[in-house]
């Protein structure tokens, strides 16, 4: 259905198409709290801030809102996260409604001067402070070289790749989850531990933050109640009285009926925000735990199909008023103000069943309404899955211009499998961030540091030295004209690699520790099964389960750099490793017969086994030696690759390389997509190269980008050959 099925709706979409603007408040409260609270430990303060923040923060409700609650005082806002990194809000004012990505409308000179006031109060206790210091200059130097580290501090985020237990708050209410902390620390009296008193003050952290979030929900019925006092308007003073209801009974109590189940998620989620704000927030399976209290409503008539359908859309357009302000450089690496925020429909039961419903359904119609691109929809894809189902999903994300991610259930249950989840936890996995698979309320997923990979195989075609700078970065692996065979390419790619990653670890560990030590999460951990009964933080291992991977980035263009290599020097011999060396040197500057012979050497996306299989071993080589790792808090390693688009930044850095690739143009986009304009079969062929690769090594997730020209899916004919498409890659062993 069009947008102009429901004018509510539009009008609400149209207030959401705006540049963010920056508010102050989140940052300017926070510093106050910590201002009042020097002294206390880390944690107490964070709950005390959170506590401030929702107590004291402006609450606004709009025209049309059916699901209130603004994290921020503005309709489309970025918040200033002043906690975990502070270093660029001054300076990134003066561009911040010029520069060439992500721009904000202009602060205004109040909130300028109020920044002025707050933000350097940061300047030594920000965890990317604490974290930055610790690190050698040559270390700090290859930021953006060698490696991104998006795991720490440094983009001035939370590392949210998280789905908390927003289905717990629904079904069981903050109360109840009180009274568990409570009646954990009545347990923790009676026992003889070391560490008790630390403890205790874990817990009371936790309740000041659950409090905390209640006291919000009623600031919103008693401003719902006041508003509709001054409204003229029978129908919309009707609404804001049911509002003022709903919020004084959620998140506090369960849910009794679906708009009261809808706004305590969106409250959750606000309050999971304002804690830690970063990308990769999850909603889980909304389509499952919200079955029960939507079908209860329909049969008892409380609620029509459209009206849940408008409450759904509602919710989705708030995620769009939740922004990311960043400086230049990391607004270059995730463009387009993302968050990220998933919500998963579609997949097999825990008992592996077929788990599609009306409200899987009643997702799709309602994204169709929305059309924003804040709010990923993650479709899961298994055999069982209905063709109207998977035919719904397809037409809209043709309306969406190819919005949705598409996951394959079994070899993202393999994934999990591999990682230690049981059965029951993997076959109702959600994903975060990205494509991350995890385990809503159970498992906590991080995303790792991006290894930029074409720019390590550099360094063993130059002997540790960065083409592009002539800088040593690297292990001096000895002149790569004097290779007599493959294997000493491979035996290079793999030493700089093993370098790189043992250089970088150390400081991936104390981004982990800087964040737990500084930026705990005590509300976050509520809503995580197993912290409170540890009385431990989620980011300092509280969870019951837990992976931390390293990413790695420009795979594809690693194995086609291989594979020209292996075919054109070591086979064919109609290069040498000297004309190779030296037409990398000129960037292919007058070397066009070398750069002819190199791209006509087979090229990743093309089904051909050849160059598939050295991608394949450059993807096993790359998961073997991430699991060699020791990753924080006892999470067990694992790999990724995928790096938004860092294909720009990292490309900017990378020279020439072996499949063609000039120096300083973007790298293969994705993780596992072909290098633009190599794949030349079609779209059959580029599935099949990409579902051949042992997936299942790469269980932190990967991503596979693949793009259509209109007509191909002009209509339904086309449109079921596309679905069929994704059937296939799936059940051939691709992932995403």
């Amino acid at each position: 259905m069009s947008s102009k099925g429901n004018e509510r709706i539009e009008r609400l979409r149209e207030a959401m198409i705006r540049p963010p603007e920056v508010c102050v408040e989140r940052g300017e409260l926070y510093t106050k709290s910590y201002q009042e609270t020097e002294g206390e430990p880390a944690v107490i303060r964070r709950a005390l801030a959170q506590e401030k923040v929702l107590k004291e923060m402006s609450v606004l409700i709009f025209d049309d809102e059916l699901i209130v609650g603004r994290a921020t005082s503005k309709r489309r806002g970025a918040p200033l996260i002043v906690e975990v990194n502070n270093k660029w809000y001054l300076d990134a004012l003066a561009d911040m409604s010029t520069r060439e990505w992500d721009t904000f409308q202009q602060i205004s000179e109040a909130d300028a001067k109020r920044m002025a006031a707050f933000v350097p109060y940061w300047d030594d206790k920000s965890a990317f402070k604490k974290w930055i210091s610790q690190i050698p200059q040559d270390m700090a130097d290859k930021i953006g070289i060698t490696y991104v580290p998006i795991s720490a501090p440094a983009d001035g985020q939370h590392r949210c790749h998280v789905s908390p237990g927003v289905d717990a708050v629904v079904a069981r209410g903050l109360k109840a989850i009180k009274e568990d902390v409570a009646e954990r620390r009545i347990r923790l009296d009676g026992e003889d531990v070391p560490d008790k008193a630390e403890k205790l003050v874990w817990l009371d952290a936790v309740t000041i933050t659950l409090d905390a979030l209640i006291a919000f929900a009623k600031r919103y019925s008693d401003l719902a109640a006041d508003m509709a006092k001054q409204e003229k308007d029978p129908v919309r003073k009707a609404e804001l009285e049911k509002i003022s209801e709903v919020c004084a009974r959620v998140p506090e109590y369960p849910a009794q009926n679906f708009h009261e189940a809808v706004q305590s998620m969106w409250f959750t989620y606000v309050a999971l925000m304002l804690e830690g704000w970063g990308m990769g927030m999850s909603f889980g399976r909304i389509d499952q735990y919200l079955l029960p209290i939507y079908e209860n409503d329909i049969k008892e008539g409380r609620i029509t199909r459209d009206e849940a359908r408008e409450l759904l859309a509602c919710l989705l357009i708030n995620m769009n008023g939740l922004c990311n302000f960043f400086d230049t450089w990391n607004a270059k690496n995730a463009p387009g103000f993302p968050m990220i925020s998933n919500l998963t429909v579609g997949g097999v039961t825990p008992h592996g069943r077929c788990a599609v419903n009306d409200l899987s359904y009643l997702v799709l119609d309602a994204e169709d309404l929305v059309r924003l691109t804040s709010e990923d929809i993650v479709i899961r894809v298994n055999r069982n899955t209905p063709d109207a189902f998977l035919l719904k999903a397809c037409e809209v994300a043709k309306n969406l211009h190819g919005k949705f991610k598409f996951i394959s259930d079994d070899t993202a249950i393999q994934m999990l499998l591999s990682d230690g989840k049981p059965p029951e936890y993997a076959r109702d996995y959600v994903v975060v961030g990205c494509t991350f698979p995890t385990v809503m309320r159970h498992s906590l997923d991080l995303s790792g540091d991006t290894h930029n990979l074409p720019l390590i195989l550099e360094l063993a075609l130059n002997n540790g030295r960065q083409r592009m700078t002539g800088n040593l970065i690297g292990l001096e692996t000895g002149d790569p004209r004097q290779f007599k065979s493959y294997e000493e390419v491979w035996n290079a790619y793999t030493a700089q690699l093993e370098k790189v990653v043992s250089d970088i670890y150390p400081y991936h560990i104390l981004a982990r520790k800087a964040y737990a030590d500084y930026c705990p999460s005590p509300f976050q951990s509520a809503l995580m099964d197993g912290c409170v009964e540890k009385c431990v933080d989620v980011i300092s291992g509280g969870s019951e389960y837990r992976t931390d991977p390293i990413n790695g980035g420009g795979l594809v263009n690693v194995g086609d750099s291989l594979a020209a290599i292996k075919k054109a020097v070591f086979e064919d011999k109609s290069l040498t490793m000297s004309q190779l060396i030296d037409a990398l040197d000129k960037n292919f500057e007058g070397e066009d017969e070398v750069l002819h012979i190199l791209e006509q050497c087979p090229k990743f996306g093309n089904d051909d086994d050849y160059v598939d299989d050295i991608v394949n071993d450059v993807l096993i080589q790359f998961s073997d030696l991430a699991a060699t790792q020791k990753p924080f808090a006892g999470a067990k390693p694992n790999s990724y690759l995928g790096y938004a688009t860092m294909s720009l930044n990292m490309g900017e850095v990378t020279g020439a390389l072996p499949d063609g690739h000039k120096a300083g143009l973007p790298l293969a986009d994705g993780g596992l997509s072909p290098s633009q304009g190599k794949n030349v079969n079609g779209a059959t062929a580029s599935i099949n190269s990409v579902a051949k690769l042992d997936h299942v090594k790469i269980t932190a997730g990967s991503v596979f980008n693949m793009r259509f020209n209109p007509d191909a899916l002009a209509d339904s004919a086309k449109l079921r050959k596309f679905a069929s498409l994704i059937r296939t890659y799936g059940e051939s062993g691709g992932f995403l």
